[in-house]
């Protein structure tokens, strides 16, 4: 119930996009609170196997490029990986049928690809590669950056 604004949201601009109206892009359901940022960050830190956490900033452009840049940082081991590419939104995930998915690399190996949840306006959650929620302890969130 509570993604029910958003899936509102998003089949109001898919009607929009279909007629040829203008509408808000479809990576705005990152943000509903649509403003003229023109990209939307996120970061926390995640959990390790061999380190205390892995600092992560993820950065999401909004426009038709959906391109995104990803930096993460291993603490305690002194190495930051850098990367980018595209993104794509996925409506639907094997648990949740109204999950707003956020999938990186979507043209790439599949070990390349990773899947955040949007779990609300200002945080996404990690999911595992076959889109479902990583059952842990731990904590897998990113928030917005204010």
């Amino acid at each position: 119930m509570k993604h029910l604004p958003l899936l509102l949201l998003l089949i109001v601009f898919a009607a929009c996009q279909s007629t040829g109206k203008a509408g808000r892009s479809d990576s705005t359901a990152l943000d509903t609170n649509a403003d003229t940022a023109t990209s939307v960050t996120y970061s926390g830190t995640l959990p390790c196997a061999d380190c205390s956490g892995i600092v992560t900033e993820l950065t999401l452009q909004k426009g038709p490029d959906h391109h995104f840049s990803l930096k993460e940082t291993y603490q305690g081991k002194n190495q930051t990986f850098p990367s980018e590419g595209t993104y794509k939104i996925v409506h639907g995930s094997p648990s949740d049928p109204a999950a707003t998915v956020i999938q990186l690399n979507p043209d790439k190996d599949k070990n390349l690809q990773r899947y955040y949840q949007q779990v609300d306006d200002n945080e996404l959650k990690l999911l595992d590669s076959d889109q479902k929620t990583i059952q842990s302890g731990n904590n897998y969130t990113l928030k917005k950056v204010l």
